[in-house]
């Protein structure tokens, strides 16, 4: 039998257990301690504050979901003798360096992550370095052993984090010191050229339109356009970095990574509108959850990024509080990149396709969400039509890539706008239909 406490950087006492018999089987307890806390709140929707045992089912979805998706992975199992489906003998390993606020470390282990000091706890990365990493980074090969990523990410992108100090300097936190990152620099494969600069335009357009987006930034170091991003799940107050617990929508559904997209799960067990709504609803503000992300569900559609799939949504938490919906993120057009799928993470109405997206599916998208005749009309006026309108306009832009990015957005706004105008007309036919009836 394997235990593990687990931890938030913010409670000073494990806020439960991870435990996997013999047989293999996963169970998680909350501490009585932690459910005792005025500020306690749960680790996942998924595994509400209780004192019940949280059975294998349950546990498994959410913490193998901690466990990252690149070789790494692979390497641990390997050289551990480990199987795949061992969660918390990979976090045996692993779970020290997971990469929120959360770890899970053998039972009796003094915890790990901390607040991070800036002129304490890391150390500067000169050039000669950073160029270093990104080159190891577009290359997949290993980091140097002193400069090994101290905060993994998961996904499937050559990434590293790191932490930008005060003027621009670049760092990683001292090792054994448990401080946090602060960003995120990825180095994006060469099968989608300009990734780095498409992001980085999206993320830029989203805050334009009044979007919560992490912000990021686009630039090149030695061959490779790499792209920064700030990470949404950290704090910096008077030079000291705070990590915040989140989780990705697959986490709060209780869906393990590979349902990460409606198309691999069942009804009732996947990741679609129905399940959407049922996290948003448990947010702080249901109301302004919804609004929130219906607006990046259109702008989504906009800019052609059908990859918004279940772990790139999140919640952030707060002491004693509902969660939170997180700000954007991984604002990619995939449309544009012959390597990737483009049929759309969840469905709109019965579209499984954007190209196949018709007025009567945003109708049904809004319905989901309890938006139909007049309120549907309100929102589409007054919420989402501000987000597309500005994309819709003709833009001066420079450079063969920036112009077919610009190109295709503004085709696909023209469009949603069209079909948005169709959705307006059927609520306003059906009202009258409705008074002529009465």
């Amino acid at each position: 039998m394997t235990t593990l406490d687990v931890w938030l950087e913010a409670f000073d006492q494990p806020v439960g257990t991870l435990a996997r018999s013999d047989a293999g089987d996963l169970t998680f307890t909350y501490a009585q301690t932690y459910l005792d806390t005025a500020a306690a709140h749960p680790i996942s929707l998924s595994l509400p504050l209780d004192e019940r045992a949280y059975d294998d089912r349950i546990a498994r979805a959410f913490f193998q979901n901690l466990l990252p998706e690149n070789n790494q992975l692979d390497q641990l199992i390997v050289r551990e003798r480990l199987e795949r489906s061992d969660i918390a003998g990979i976090l045996f390993h692993l779970g020290a360096d997971l990469s929120g606020a959360l770890s899970c470390l053998p039972t009796g282990t003094e915890r790990i992550k901390i607040p991070g000091i800036f002129e304490r706890d890391y150390d500067l990365i000169d050039t000669d370095q950073l160029v270093d990493i990104v080159r190891r980074l577009g290359n997949d090969q290993p980091l140097p052993g002193e400069l090994r990523d101290p905060s993994p990410v998961s996904g499937y992108q050559r990434k590293v984090a790191l932490t930008l100090l005060p003027g621009d300097r670049y760092a990683v936190p001292k090792p054994g010191c448990g401080a946090p990152t602060t960003h995120i620099l990825k180095v994006p494969e060469t099968a989608f050229p300009r990734e780095a600069f498409y992001e980085a335009v999206c993320a830029s357009l989203a805050d334009h339109v009044g979007l919560d987006a992490a912000p990021s930034r686009s630039f090149w170091i030695d061959q490779y356009e790499v792209i920064l991003s700030t990470r949404y799940d950290r704090v910096v107050v008077d030079g000291t970095v705070y990590r915040r617990h989140q989780e990705d929508f697959a986490q709060a559904l209780g869906l393990p990574p590979r349902l990460k997209y409606e198309r691999e799960g069942r009804e009732g067990y996947r990741y679609d509108t129905i399940s959407i709504a049922t996290v948003l609803r448990q947010t702080e503000s249901p109301a302004l959850s919804i609004d929130a992300f219906l607006r990046a569900t259109i702008f989504n559609l906009a800019i052609g990024n059908t990859d918004n799939h279940a772990k790139n949504h999140a919640l952030l938490y707060e002491a004693g509080a509902a969660p939170r919906l997180a700000p954007l993120y991984d604002l990619v057009p995939i449309t544009l990149s012959a390597a990737h799928n483009h049929n759309l993470s969840f469905k709109i109405g019965t579209a499984d396709h954007p190209d196949a997206i018709a007025s009567d599916d945003l109708a049904a998208l809004l319905a989901q969400f309890d938006l139909i005749g007049p309120s549907a009309r309100r929102f589409i006026e007054q919420r989402l039509v501000p987000v597309i309108a500005p994309l819709a306009q003709a833009r001066d832009v420079e450079g063969g890539w920036a112009k077919r990015f610009d190109a295709a957005l503004t085709q696909r706004s023209a469009r949603l706008l069209d079909q948005l105008a169709q959705v307006i007309e059927q609520t306003r036919h059906s009202a009258r239909g409705t008074r002529h009836q009465g």
